[in-house]
């Protein structure tokens, strides 16, 4: 046990004056409490909340993987010797308690179940955690979680319990107008979710009802101080597309939705450029629309 192990170290040999006792300070990852600072502390109170080891070994693992609690809660359960992941057999138990038939789809929690499971994690339909949930567990389509993806998710993300995994949603959801990467992965499996059967596009009415939940606070919010992006798009899409939505047109969509945030004078397109043909329509349409002179676009509301 790691207390046995310190004092043994410090014992001093028979007949030797004692060995000065190490501080109990200086265990963590080889360095001084004191050393820690603000965010690192905080990312081991975050780790421990999650995996509930001790803060020595928070400290530690954290420092092998530069501070990042994500991966090192990974590394963590991962269980790098080789043996069973630990986490597999509650995780599987807590899956077996949500299926809706047990006897004919044994490995599939459908839309009772899921219901019921997102009810007990107070996780609102509506609300974009449900994607983010829909996203760790890789479910492959609006109410259907399969037991892979539920306990490899789960076991990715470190935790077999409710309320932690609660809270690693909101920690997510409150992450996505930051963190550009996690935010892609939650956007482009929304579209796979989404998707019908044997269909290759979103029915514009669903594409923009998603659209809406993803695109807008407290998401990623596709807007910037003189432009409603979000809103213009949809009025150009309802009026001149009126088209189901593609893999392609959705991926870029958020691309290019990145792009007006970083530049919304729109310098960064051209004839020239590899964007879907629907998003030149929509860039010519926001210059005669929106932005021509005495049209009171954002032209207008540009400062010099």
């Amino acid at each position: 046990m790691p207390k046995r192990k310190v004092e043994e170290e410090t014992m001093a040999p028979h007949g030797s004056p004692p060995a000065k006792k190490k501080s109990t300070k200086s265990l963590i990852v080889g360095m001084p409490k004191e050393a820690l600072t603000s965010s690192q502390k905080a990312a081991v109170t975050e780790f421990t909340s999650v995996t509930q080891a001790d803060k020595s070994t928070a400290a530690k693992i954290l420092k092998q993987h530069n501070w990042n609690v994500g991966a090192a809660a990974n590394a963590y359960f991962n269980n790098p010797s080789g043996g069973a992941n630990p986490l597999k057999a509650p995780l599987n138990k807590l899956f077996d308690k949500y299926r809706d038939d047990p006897r004919n789809s044994p490995d599939e929690i459908n839309i009772e179940g899921t219901g019921k499971l997102l009810g007990d994690l107070d996780i609102d339909l509506s609300d974009v955690s449900a994607f983010i949930f829909s996203e760790i567990v890789q479910s492959p389509s609006l109410g259907l979680i399969t037991r892979e993806g539920f306990v490899d998710g789960w076991s990715e993300a470190g935790t077999d319990k409710l309320p932690q995994m609660r809270n690693i949603v909101l920690q997510r959801r409150s992450e996505l107008p930051t963190d550009k990467e996690m935010f892609k992965n939650v956007y482009n499996h929304t579209f796979v979710l989404a998707l019908q059967e044997k269909q290759k596009g979103l029915p514009m009415e669903i594409a923009m009802e998603f659209w809406r939940v993803l695109l807008t606070a407290p998401s990623f919010d596709w807007r910037t101080d003189s432009t409603p992006w979000l809103e213009w798009w949809f009025e150009f899409y309802e009026a001149k597309v009126k088209k189901a939505v593609n893999k392609d047109l959705w991926k870029q969509t958020l691309t290019f939705a990145y792009e007006t945030k970083k530049d919304d004078s729109l310098s960064f397109w051209s004839e020239e450029s590899s964007w879907p043909s629907v998003i030149d329509e929509f860039v010519e349409w926001v210059k005669a629309e929106k932005r021509a002179a005495g049209a009171g676009g954002a032209d207008a509301m540009e400062i010099s």
